[in-house]
């Protein structure tokens, strides 16, 4: 029985993904040298692009709430200047109607406001994630085995975060802020220059505090946002080998270095938290004494009659307008330094380049015929030391390849080579006498169908899993390749058959019937070259023995490379390779 072939189209580039040059390095977590790096903030803001004409909306909205919540002060001196101390009741009336009339507009603009600002964060968070996300999958396999699980999962979920509050609330902040902050400035400056100027005294203040606390914010959000990501490190391996640290009952060591990271992490965030809370008493105590001195001086100005007393109670209105945005202004520098300290680890990401990509020109494979050669290949995982040595292997199409070894001998690395994981440092792996690096990732490794060691199914139901290996195949072929490696009869023995959720049914389905299924996700690939990587390891000799005929039929008309032990395994093949210390010796 054969399975239909399909041709996987390559990924169209996204015309929307923002294009950066930034060169952070992903694993960098040094001390920065600048408290604000325009490289980064621009490339931060290549997100907002997609959602302008949203973000657009939500600046009209803000300024239109800024705008409304300006004539609350004034309309209050009309009515003490004109309404109360001339007691004219209609006048009193109709400015409390007008005040209440701009509450309500305000009120009503104030909460479409929130709603754009949400929808438009919500839309950035997603837009970068989806970025990053797509980035990390096409990663090379190096790539994942040099950095912790953790680390990714921090920086998708909370340095992305950091960055929308600086794109969506910061940028829009500031703006309408530092706009509203010099319209409040004039409006005081018309009702009393002498206040104003008085006033101004306080602003260098604030400057100042903000100058020197910006760039101990930013290291204490970097050194947070460095050990919130080993928190989450340390947990995410713990549960991952959950059934090591079970196996050698080292629950108590693992709490200790949970207990340990958290901590730190716990310090880190305490260090922050006086640091901002320092930040936010010494503005208050400067908007204080501007009150004061405006207090001061404003009874004077008052008993000079050069200031009513309607002016003087919508100066002070006027007064928290005008500090409320300078304190806006300088606590987004601060959530800036939180956002560029995630803005680094997320661009440390997307500046990491795969390190294997196809090469300008390279071809799609079209017709696969499975004739693959070894050719002297010659590999390491760090510059001064090869694993692989000189090897040379070639297999005809239809031919099986068996590689046995010991551990570490460079089985397993043979066949990263071959799906081109990594790339070979010296020699050439062919494919029907092409170079495999002439040939894109995707058409190649779409040739292949790959079962290893450790059987792992993805969330959802057994049919699911088994259509992993060609998402478009209907169900009476995912039954027939269930039937053909001979994991039918286990799966229609579950109450829920086909439909059986793999988390639910973990627990009932044995390491030998996780990897049947995982056989049968192979076999509806149908590659025209397969690889077994110690696959039926975890299969004992009863259900090896049933899977046989299956496995047989599986190797038929294909190319295959098996990695295994059993002798069982590979008595068949048709050419047995002994790898020892990363060569060829029979």
């Amino acid at each position: 029985m054969r399975f239909r072939r399909k041709k996987i189209d390559r990924i169209p580039d996204d015309p929307n993904r923002p294009k950066t040059r930034l060169d952070y390095d992903f694993n960098d977590d040094r001390k920065l040298s600048r408290s604000f790096d325009k490289d980064l903030a621009k490339g931060a803001f290549e997100f907002l692009k997609p959602h302008k004409l949203l973000f657009f909306a939500a600046m009209v909205l803000w300024i239109m709430t800024s705008a409304l919540g300006l004539a609350e002060p004034w309309l209050t001196k009309i009515a003490i200047d004109d309404g109360i101390r001339k007691l004219d009741a209609a006048m009193l009336t109709r400015v409390c109607i007008l005040i209440l009339a701009v509450y309500l507009l305000r009120w009503g603009i104030q909460y479409c406001q929130s709603l754009t600002f949400t929808s438009l964060g919500q839309k950035v968070t997603n837009s970068i994630r989806i970025r990053l996300f797509e980035h990390i999958q096409h990663q090379s396999l190096g790539f994942f085995k040099s950095y912790p699980a953790g680390s990714f999962i921090s920086r998708i979920m909370g340095d992305v975060n950091a960055i929308n509050r600086m794109i969506t609330n910061g940028a829009v902040h500031v703006i309408v802020d530092f706009g509203t902050a010099i319209v409040v400035f004039f409006i005081m400056w018309r009702l009393n220059r002498t206040l104003t100027l008085w006033l101004l005294l306080t602003v260098p203040m604030i400057v100042a505090a903000t100058l020197i606390l910006r760039r101990f914010v930013r290291q204490i959000n970097r050194e947070t946002r460095r050990k919130n990501a080993a928190v989450i490190a340390n947990m995410s391996e713990n549960v991952a080998g959950v059934r090591v640290v079970k196996s050698f009952v080292r629950e108590k060591a693992g709490l200790q270095n949970f207990r340990r990271a958290g901590k730190n992490l716990l310090k880190t965030q305490m260090r922050a938290v006086v640091i901002g809370g320092s930040y936010s008493i010494v503005v208050d105590f400067i908007s204080l004494f501007g009150m004061m001195l405006v207090l001061i001086i404003g009874a004077r100005e008052i008993s000079m009659q050069r200031l009513t007393l309607g002016g003087f109670i919508a100066f002070l209105g006027y007064i928290g307008r005008f500090f409320n945005p300078v304190r806006s202004v300088s606590q987004y520098f601060n959530t800036m330094q939180a956002a560029m300290a995630g803005a680094e680890r997320i661009f440390g990401i997307l500046n990491y380049p795969p390190e294997i990509q196809d090469r300008p020109g390279a071809e799609e494979l079209t017709e696969v015929k499975g004739h693959v050669q070894f050719r002297d290949v010659t590999f390491g995982y760090e510059d001064d030391k090869d694993v692989i040595k000189g090897v040379s292997i070639e297999a005809m199409p239809g031919q099986t390849v068996a590689l046995v070894g010991s551990t570490g001998a460079g089985k397993t690395t043979l066949i990263n080579l071959l799906s081109r994981q990594y790339d070979v440092r010296g020699g050439s792996i062919e494919l029907d006498g092409k170079d495999i690096r002439d040939i894109t990732c995707r058409s190649l490794r779409s040739a292949m169908g790959v079962v290893l060691q450790d059987a792992f199914l993805f969330p959802g139901s057994i049919m699911e899993n088994i259509r992993y290996g060609r998402l478009d195949a209907a169900d009476e072929e995912v039954i027939r390749a269930a039937e053909f490696v001979g994991a039918h009869e286990f799966i229609t023995a579950m109450p829920r058959g086909y439909d059986t959720d793999v988390r639910e049914g973990a627990s009932r389905l044995s390491t030998g019937q996780k990897q049947l299924i995982s056989f049968a996700r192979a076999l509806i690939a149908d590659p025209a070259i397969l690889v077994l990587d110690e696959a039926t390891s975890s299969v004992d000799t009863k259900t090896e023995k049933l899977i046989q005929y299956g496995l047989a039929q599986l190797f038929r008309d294909r190319t295959c490379f098996v990695v295994a032990h059993r002798l069982s395994t590979i008595a068949s093949a048709d050419l047995i390779c002994v790898v020892e210390d990363g060569r060829i010796v029979v």
